[in-house]
């Protein structure tokens, strides 16, 4: 499959699984729709092995190699779910979006990817179509944290360091085993946290009981979508990709959550927010003409 084609589905189906986390968390507790969300991945994600290889991908070794999984999708998510609770929508995605600097930087320092100027202006341009993306979230911001927001760029950072254990990884695993060892140490993580949180404080308890019939659909599609599908593409385009090319179109999935609003939930964007995904699609288009010598 084309590596343009892989990183716009990885983007997309991120984007689409914000929206409809967003539209579950309406009456799914943040913490329960996380552990349903992951369950539904690993679930997924054992299956397919199991059509395939007609075994489950459960065994010690292949676990060892999904020690990723803590940092993301289980630290990361978690300290993003408890930063944007302390802070705005708005605040969280443009903290979110300096991955694709933090992840240019990073890939430099550990991975030996160049750095070049035009690397780091086409990350700026992309931060800023974000930030027009959501200047209207902004504008009807009422508060923000700055325990929040912290807790929001260090859930940014394990995505980074996620990165950087997956490149070196992929280059001799299958994507497919991988993301289930993944996706099931993040699990397992995730799980062991929110039981010790939930012990100092009950508000964290996981609890899927009087969840209506159409929200557990879209948990568990959201699931499959956000992190079983999204992860696993992602690792395909780690493949053929530089790190730092990769990250830039995770720039485009503001841009996907946008369009799903629009076609799911009926929300219409301003002329911002157009200007600010028109440059975001600029930045990624020349990303990705960027020779890999220059990664």
């Amino acid at each position: 499959m084309n590596k343009i084609i892989i990183a716009l589905s990885y983007a997309f189906c991120w984007g689409v699984g914000v929206t409809l986390t967003k539209i579950a968390l309406s009456e799914i507790t943040a913490t329960t729709l996380l552990i349903i969300q992951l369950l539904s991945s690993v679930l997924f994600l054992a299956t397919v092995c199991y059509l395939k290889e007609r075994q489950f991908p459960f065994s010690w070794q292949r676990l060892k190699q999904g020690f990723a999984g803590i940092f993301e999708p289980a630290l990361a998510y978690m300290f993003g779910i408890f930063g944007v609770k302390m802070t705005t929508v708005s605040n969280a995605t443009l903290i979110a979006s300096t991955e694709v600097i933090l992840t240019i930087i990073f890939a430099a320092a550990f991975l030996g990817e160049k750095l070049t100027r035009a690397k780091f202006l086409l990350a700026g341009i992309s931060f800023l179509g974000v930030s027009l993306l959501v200047l209207q979230d902004a504008q009807g911001a009422i508060h923000s944290s700055l325990i929040g927001d912290s807790l929001v760029l260090l859930g940014t950072l394990f995505a980074v360091v996620y990165v950087l254990f997956s490149k070196k990884q992929i280059e001799t695993t299958n994507p497919l085993q991988l993301t289930t060892s993944q996706q099931t140490v993040g699990l397992i993580t995730t799980v062991l946290c929110f039981s010790m949180l939930s012990i100092l404080n009950p508000s964290y308890d996981v609890n899927a009981a009087n969840i209506s019939p159409q929200f557990w659909l879209l948990a568990v599609s959201s699931g499959i979508m956000q992190y079983a599908l999204a992860f696993l593409l992602y690792l395909v385009a780690l493949q053929n990709l530089p790190v730092s090319h990769a990250a830039f179109y995770l720039s485009l999935i503001p841009i996907f959550g946008v369009a799903s609003a629009v076609v799911i939930i009926g929300e219409q964007p301003n002329l911002a927010q157009w200007v600010g995904g028109g440059l975001v699609v600029v930045s990624s288009s020349y990303a990705n003409r960027l020779k890999p010598t220059q990664a």
